[in-house]
């Protein structure tokens, strides 16, 4: 009897040490859980594309003298240099459930696939009445909505860019850049000067940085283009003659005739003109730093706006990226304020100066960012690039993932281009139904 309550003590100090390991486990879970949760509510994250992210150190600084109720906050900026990569990549943190409190996304799609993890700006945090009066007429195209009786600001840009042409100035003056009739007179200068050099590196898209957006400028040489279903079959067949007119063997600008041994070597139009094979080659101003790379002359690096038909008219592609809150953000006033302070002139000077390729989105900063240099190596201004008297335009190419890669292939086979560009826009207006409003989703769309 004695050792049967022996037993039955000894079980129960078993029992109360066991309860009490569980419970000290179950405290420190909940420590720690407690911690990350701290942790992960005092950490903003902003995520970006293109920019470098070696120049993004001073833009927390500069937030946090702004406002120093945010001194103690961990924001943490990330920079992607590929969109298809960053898209991806923001598509799988928002399915894990590790998102970006701010993020960016680009003014060529119109509906993204990531519209509705955005919230608009509320008109207290930023007027859109005010925003129009203080940002270039474009923007407020694209980005004010009127919706429940109210205006409302959708999201924040900073910078914007347009297509240019680079030239070697000792072979090109910048009025044989006037319009598209002196750029095919001086095109075909060059060709009878020197039959063995390339006046205009264009068309084949796998060697031919931006070549979708090249081509686009082209749909948008006419007007009322700016997307995809304004591209009639007329417009289609215009695009056709003026584009392969550049590749045109007979005119000897046979940029294609390169193709092989560029794709061979994995390079691109810029190595044949940091050689001097091509004159001229059509990119935005931020690819300036590729220039310098290849180590280009600094005596004969020039540019200049890409011409219209006729000076003064068409539609102008216009890229850029604008900032947006995600609408799980935990920091939704930090969000707000953020947005706040990147419409403030001093911040977007100071963001400007250190990416000096970039038109400032503000009209206040033309006057001081316009006469500046794009790259301390080159004498080339912004000036150089900015065109008034054009109409500029965002361009939606429905998913712009999949347009930018897929009409690569139209550009790499000229000799069906009209049929491959049939095939290709059908494809990528099924796929956008699919993705965008979940239509006709057992379709085949290839």
């Amino acid at each position: 009897m004695e050792l049967n309550k022996n037993k039955v003590i000894f079980l129960v100090v078993w029992a109360i040490l066991l309860l009490s390991m569980v419970f000290l486990m179950i405290l420190s879970k909940w420590a720690n859980d407690n911690e990350t949760n701290t942790s992960e509510e005092n950490t903003f994250k902003i995520w970006m594309v293109w920019d470098s992210w070696e120049n993004t150190y001073n833009i927390i600084d500069w937030f946090k003298k702004f406002n120093t109720a945010y001194q103690s906050k961990n924001i943490i900026i990330e920079t992607f240099p590929d969109y298809e990569e960053y898209t991806y990549a923001l598509t799988s943190a928002i399915n894990s459930w590790v998102w970006p409190d701010l993020f960016v996304l680009n003014n060529n799609e119109e509906d993204s696939i990531f519209s509705n993890q955005v919230i608009w700006i509320p008109p207290s945090v930023i007027s859109p009445n005010d925003f129009r009066k203080r940002y270039k007429w474009v923007f407020s195209d694209d980005l004010i909505s009127w919706e429940w009786d109210n205006e409302f600001l959708k999201w924040i840009p900073v910078w914007y860019e347009t297509l240019w042409i680079f030239y070697n100035r000792a072979q090109v003056r910048h009025s044989d850049l006037d319009n598209i009739s002196s750029l095919n007179n001086i095109i075909s200068k060059l060709s009878e000067r020197n039959p063995w050099t390339i006046p205009l590196g264009i068309w084949n898209g796998s060697t031919v940085k931006y070549s979708a957006d090249i081509l686009t400028q082209f749909f948008m040489l006419e007007w009322d283009v700016e997307e995809l279903d304004d591209v009639t079959w007329n417009i289609l067949k215009q695009w056709l003659a003026s584009y392969l007119l550049y590749w045109d063997v007979n005119w000897y600008n046979s940029y294609d005739s390169r193709f092989l041994e560029l794709t061979n070597l994995w390079e691109n139009s810029l190595y044949l003109f940091s050689r001097g094979d091509i004159h001229m080659v059509v990119w935005y101003p931020s690819m300036v730093n590729d220039i310098s790379d290849y180590w280009y002359s600094s005596s004969f690096l020039q540019a200049r706006v890409f011409p219209q038909y006729f000076s003064g008219e068409g539609n102008y592609l216009i890229n850029y990226n604008y900032f947006v809150i995600n609408k799980d953000t935990k920091n939704i006033n930090l969000a707000q304020d953020f947005l706040s302070y990147i419409s403030n002139d001093s911040w977007a000077s100071a963001f400007l100066n250190n990416f000096k390729y970039y038109l400032p989105a503000l009209l206040s900063l033309d006057a001081e960012f316009l006469p500046k240099k794009i790259h301390n190596d080159f004498n080339v201004v912004l000036e150089d690039f900015y065109a008034d008297e054009y109409m500029l335009s965002s361009f939606d190419k429905w998913i712009k993932n999949i347009y930018d890669s897929k009409i690569i292939s139209v550009l790499d086979n000229w000799a069906y281009a009209e049929s491959n560009f049939e095939q290709f826009a059908n494809s990528l207006m099924c796929k956008t139904k699919k993705i965008i409003s979940f239509e006709s989703l057992s379709k085949d769309c290839n």
